[in-house]
């Protein structure tokens, strides 16, 4: 543990990446990985029983068959295309929800993510 103390003291830029890998990793606000920490000796939050972090954030909606999926599956199609434009009719044709499908066309098209002219679409040209 010394040379972990040393090497924070020397460099503060190893401090902050080991911080933000252990809270991306290990010490995340939903499932904390307390047995695989390598400083669960010295975290104030074990040590204080575990107290309710009071994290009442709602969880992220699945991403399969979500309207994300239907965007991302639609650049795909335009990014696999590019720079040649693709008729409307032909993103996301065999999408399971045509109405879902025509919501992530129109968002995408609203973000300026998506370019429509006369029935295609097409990626922004830069």
């Amino acid at each position: 543990m010394e040379s972990f103390l040393e090497a924070i003291e020397e460099d503060s830029t190893v401090l902050n990446a080991a911080t933000m890998e252990l809270g991306a990793t290990v010490c995340t606000a939903r499932a904390p990985r307390c047995e695989a920490c390598p400083i669960q000796t010295m975290c104030a939050w074990r040590a204080a029983g575990y107290p309710d972090t009071g994290d009442t954030r709602r969880r992220q909606a699945r991403y399969e068959g979500s309207d994300r999926q239907a965007r991302g599956a639609a650049l795909r199609t335009l990014r696999a295309a590019a720079p040649e434009p693709v008729a409307l009719d032909a993103v996301l044709h065999d999408w399971p929800d045509a109405a879902q499908r025509d919501r992530a066309i129109d968002s995408l098209i609203a973000d300026g993510l998506v370019e429509a002219s006369e029935g295609l679409l097409s990626l922004p040209r830069a």
